[in-house]
């Protein structure tokens, strides 16, 4: 580790002990509480109740249940016709979309202002028919990012929605011929936005364990060179509770994500993604390889637009650097599970994305 970064976690300690009124030397001699983890090596729940000045939101008990199992399909994957519901099988040859929970202590700082944000990631789909949902299988992506080195075998979950309403298409006000106000390019596409509709969490899966996959990235986010984790098939299958029960017609969601934070816990998914291309603003398009719903995200605590204080480190006011890391996690415990969805996204948005994904039903 540079000097530098390692000045900056302590500088982070320092101003989590200065919120809790004790001192580096007396957090050093004192011993912790029982029921309370290291600050260093805390999840980024806990730095978000330290550096908010409200107590995190309470859950309306979305339910938890048990019964997720992940398992590693390898590098190729061939849909039983007998089996499958839905797929979605188009994926571009490069970028990626990554979900991560890192530990507040190793987020990453991005000169253009952030500390890049912790985030789920999903798919919107509809019910072509009624079925009981026993498997997901989502697929890595091809990028060096495809599996950080904190991931295998770090537990996993799945939160799964109703989604109601109607989908409304928001150029963020930039037109055709205007330049996107955030996005991996200025192509107009690359700021808009879905709204209309409600995201109604019907339930959190829990207890997969990321299957052992060659990391792709070091703990230092530096390539391996280990390609054997890109582009992996990953079947996320349900038994007991879990198991969904879904209706024709309806839409629903859901979103993969880590349990626990961790440092280097992130991977990539597979998708194609449509708003680099200079077309009119427009859902369900010959570009749109999913019309019958889109890919969504969780950013850290939902904050829209989020702050952005640009420079090459964090700002060294405790005020600015306590927001910028509280809009960089979850919130706290089951909170975190009633942050809506959305497409919007710093730097990049959803709207024109689809997962590559094939849904699963039992074999009578």
């Amino acid at each position: 580790m540079g000097l530098e970064p390692l000045l900056l976690r302590l500088f982070i300690l320092a101003i989590l002990l200065l919120e809790s009124g004790v001192t580096a030397s007396e957090e050093l001699r004192a011993p912790r509480p029982p029921q309370r983890e290291p600050l260093i090596t805390s999840r980024s729940q806990s730095w978000l109740a330290a550096f908010s000045n409200e107590p995190a939101p309470r859950s309306e008990n979305v339910p938890t249940v048990s019964g997720l199992v992940v398992e590693s399909l390898g590098p190729h994957y061939s849909p039983d016709p007998r089996r499958i519901v839905i797929q979605q099988s188009r994926s571009d040859a490069g970028g990626s979309t990554s979900i991560r929970h890192i530990d507040a202590a190793h987020l990453d700082w991005k000169v253009q202002g952030y500390f890049q944000r912790n985030r789920d990631l999903g798919q919107v789909f509809t019910a072509p028919s009624n079925f009981t949902l026993d498997a997901v299988v989502i697929r890595t992506g091809p990028s060096d990012a495809a599996v950080g080195a904190g991931t295998p075998g770090a537990r996993v979950l799945v939160e799964f929605f109703e989604v109601l309403g109607d989908p409304i298409l928001d150029d963020n006000g930039t037109p055709p011929g205007s330049d996107a106000t955030h996005g991996f390019s200025k192509n107009h596409r690359c700021d808009d936005f879905i709204r209309g509709v409600e995201y109604r969490p019907l339930l959190v899966a829990l207890g997969g364990v990321f299957p052992d996959l060659p990391p792709t990235r070091t703990v230092t986010n530096e390539p391996t060179g280990d390609s054997a984790g890109k582009r992996i098939f990953l079947r996320w299958r349900f038994s007991g509770s879990a198991r969904l029960q879904l209706e024709a017609g309806k839409r629903y969601a859901m979103l993969f994500g880590f349990e626990k934070p961790g440092e280097a816990r992130t991977f990539t998914l597979a998708n194609a993604n449509a708003a680099g291309i200079n077309a009119p603003p427009q859902l369900g398009d010959r570009h749109d390889a999913y019309p019958e719903g889109w890919a969504i995200r969780r950013e850290a605590d939902g904050t829209r637009p989020p702050i952005m204080i640009p420079g090459p480190q964090p700002p060294e006011d405790p005020a600015s650097l306590r927001q910028l890391l509280q809009q960089s996690v979850f919130p706290e415990g089951p909170a975190r599970f009633l942050v809506p969805p959305e497409t919007d996204g710093y730097p990049d948005v959803d709207t024109y994305r689809d997962l590559e994904f094939y849904l699963e039903t039992a074999i009578p």
